[in-house]
């Protein structure tokens, strides 16, 4: 059997537990543009469906790459529990590979609780320590580094040098919730090393400012990547690779959307894929986008995920 990797996914892996709160449970307010809404403490609140699902951004984007044809590993340093037999048993039945998934003894894998409120949804995030470590895997054609936890920086730094060392690697980096936190100063020796940069609207801006949108992708790949990719909600998404500026739509507009939970992950992975597949760029950001539209009609990050064959005959159908 082949050790080829067609993309290596390094992220944190956990369960989500999604609950759906009826619309009359909660007292919900607009402040400051945000939306927000507000349980009486103390109170016993009504769930009206509850879910659990593997996810983490290394776990969703492997299950999205790997339902559309790439031969995906990935890496993650998971906990050592009931929990942790669930993602290594979901992951091999997606197709993903995952000898690299260590387990650490003596600790529990990540629970992510979410509350999921009319068509949008609010996750608690929690990453245990975990040290992670450059392993022994064969040489992948992409490396998709996203969400670890907290001192993060170590890693990163052998991870870079790992790359600089296989120049063959194609490196997509979409930042997760530490990374963010952090600052660009935390990312930008990373950033100098990637050639596929993922961001939404507002992490895009809180890295380079506000600026329009072009100007956006042009500040960012200043940054060091050779593309980016910005995704803004309802109003679609871009991608830029200093050539050329791609805008799309988002797809399926007008149908309902149940549960935003892994809108982002199946878009990169989407993407990803078709960059993978050697579709232009334009296309690419479709195909981010119908993935994304896809998830985004059930609950849970990975339920909506396209086959290729199923994705060609959405985008086929537009």
């Amino acid at each position: 059997m082949s050790n080829k990797i067609d993309i290596l996914t390094i992220g944190d892996s956990c369960i989500d537990q999604l609950m759906r709160i009826d619309d009359g449970s909660a007292q919900e307010e607009s402040i400051g543009g945000s939306r927000e809404i507000c349980f009486i403490h103390g109170t016993k609140i009504p769930v009206q469906t509850f879910e659990i699902s593997i996810a983490g951004n290394a776990v969703n984007v492997a299950v999205g790459t790997s339902r559309l044809g790439l031969k995906t590993y990935v890496y993650s340093e998971i906990g050592d529990d009931m929990n942790a037999d669930k993602v290594i048993s979901e992951l091999k039945a997606h197709g993903v590979n995952t000898n690299y998934c260590i387990r650490n003894k003596g600790t529990l894998t990540d629970i992510h609780p979410i509350i999921v409120y009319g068509n949008d949804r609010t996750i608690f995030i929690y990453h245990a320590p975990r040290q992670y470590k450059v392993q022994k895997w064969p040489v992948p054609k992409w490396l998709y580094y996203s969400s670890i936890g907290r001192d993060f920086e170590a890693f990163q730094d052998v991870l870079i040098n790992y790359v600089k060392q296989n120049p063959s690697i194609g490196v997509a980096f979409n930042p997760g919730t530490f990374h963010i936190k952090a600052g660009l100063d935390s990312i930008r020796n990373f950033l100098s090393v990637t050639h596929i940069l993922l961001l939404n609207k507002e992490e895009a801006q809180g890295l380079v400012g506000e600026n329009p949108l072009e100007d956006l992708h042009q500040k960012l790949r200043g940054l060091g990547p050779k593309m980016t990719v910005i995704t803004d909600g309802e109003n679609g998404s871009s991608a830029s690779d200093g050539n050329e500026f791609v805008q799309t739509p988002i797809f399926n507009r007008e149908q309902t959307i149940v549960d935003k939970t892994g809108a982002g992950d199946a878009y990169s992975s989407g993407f990803l894929s078709a960059i993978y597949h050697n579709k232009p760029l334009k296309e690419a950001i479709v195909w981010g986008s119908i993935n994304s539209s896809s998830v985004i009609r059930k609950v849970g990050a990975i339920n909506g995920l396209n086959t290729k064959e199923e994705l060609e005959n959405l985008l086929n159908r537009s």
